[in-house]
């Protein structure tokens, strides 16, 4: 076990983070990294004892600033004192990660050491709070959706990775929660190789002791999709907007043709509209070839809507012309957002 080091971000621990360490201890881990967040005097006992142990080395931040930027801290250190590990395993100071599931991310990254590996958990069991399970389901379905990347557990923390893959971590943005996501993310984006191990699920007091916040920390995860569906809603106000602007400007000049003129006017312009905002704000990135297939995509969405909303009403129901269009536009919304995540703004 000496060819790997236990990163653990604590901030605030209590006896838990105590009791964790020294089952790493007793597993037969030589090196233990704890990053102190900014965790305050009062939390300096703990650290003291920590310090205590000769395999625990403690770095402190003078403030908080997040598990992301405590783990890239850990990063750093390793990486700047060219310490010769192996690979590192990242686990949380609540006591939700047991040293049985460390050693077996360490047998895991033994056998495949250019994988990084999840400690994957079990959501089925009735002992599992339900934002939990919901959450994590939740989560996995727009990660696969954004990324294209289909894993068992998105928000587990206990992961190994080589240590020839930390520099390319520390690239990897986010402060918080959401930079476990982010290099989610970057692993599939990159093409690198990612396993699982099943993990024990373990929730000590309803998970009440951990600092995830649900508003904050679900905004910065999902954000990508969120600022697809903003991007969207803006590009269909500015399609109703610029439609009136132009039927004023064209009912008297072309009286017989002003509605057809204005429909294709206002949707040039809201679809360039749409189509910068998510090259450059959405997805960040694109390529010569983006703005050929995001009109191939939007041809191909629009004709769709269309048919499927015909051939429904026709042989199907006869009635509810509306509600068939809401439906088929909101599973086409999200066809487009895989369409042009995957293909449109892919990365040439």
């Amino acid at each position: 076990m000496e060819q790997f080091a236990i990163i653990i971000p604590a901030y605030k621990p209590d006896q838990k983070c105590l009791n964790v360490v020294r089952q790493i201890i007793e597993a037969g881990f030589q090196n233990i990294i704890v990053i102190d967040d900014g965790s305050g005097k009062e939390y300096s006992t703990i650290f003291k004892s920590l310090e205590l142990h000769k395999e625990i080395t403690v770095v402190s931040h003078a403030v908080n600033q997040g598990k992301g930027r405590a783990l890239k801290t850990a990063f750093h250190y390793i990486l700047t004192k060219k310490l010769p590990f192996k690979a590192v395993i990242t686990a949380d100071a609540d006591g939700q990660h047991s040293a049985n599931d460390m050693v077996k991310l360490a047998q895991y990254l033994l056998k495949t050491p250019d994988q990084v590996v999840l400690g994957v958990r079990d959501f089925t069991g009735k002992n599992i709070p339900f934002r939990s399970r919901f959450g994590n389901r939740f989560t996995r379905l727009l990660f696969r959706l954004s990324t294209g990347v289909v894993l068992s557990d998105t928000q587990t923390g206990l992961r190994g990775i080589p240590v020839n893959y930390l520099p390319q971590m520390l690239t990897v943005i986010g402060e918080r929660f959401e930079y476990e996501m982010n290099v989610l993310a970057y692993l599939g984006k990159n093409k690198m190789g990612v396993g699982e191990v099943t993990i024990d699920t373990i929730y000590l007091d309803d998970n009440q002791t951990s600092h995830f916040h649900p508003l904050r920390d679900s905004y910065h995860i999902y954000k990508v999709f969120i600022f697809y569906g903003l991007s969207g809603g803006a590009s269909f106000a500015l399609d109703i907007g610029l439609y009136w602007v132009f039927i004023q400007l064209l009912k008297d000049p072309a009286p017989e043709l002003f509605i057809i003129l204005a429909t294709i006017a206002a949707r040039i312009l809201s679809s360039l509209f749409n189509y910068y905002v998510n090259r450059n704000k959405v997805f960040k990135q694109g390529s010569s070839k983006s703005l050929v297939r995001y009109y191939i995509l939007a041809a191909f969405i629009m004709l769709t809507s269309a048919g499927s909303v015909h051939l429904l009403y026709a042989e199907w129901l006869g009635r509810g012309e509306m509600i068939l269009k809401v439906g088929v536009d909101a599973i086409l919304f999200i066809v487009g957002f895989v369409a042009q995540r995957a293909w449109v703004f892919r990365k040439e």
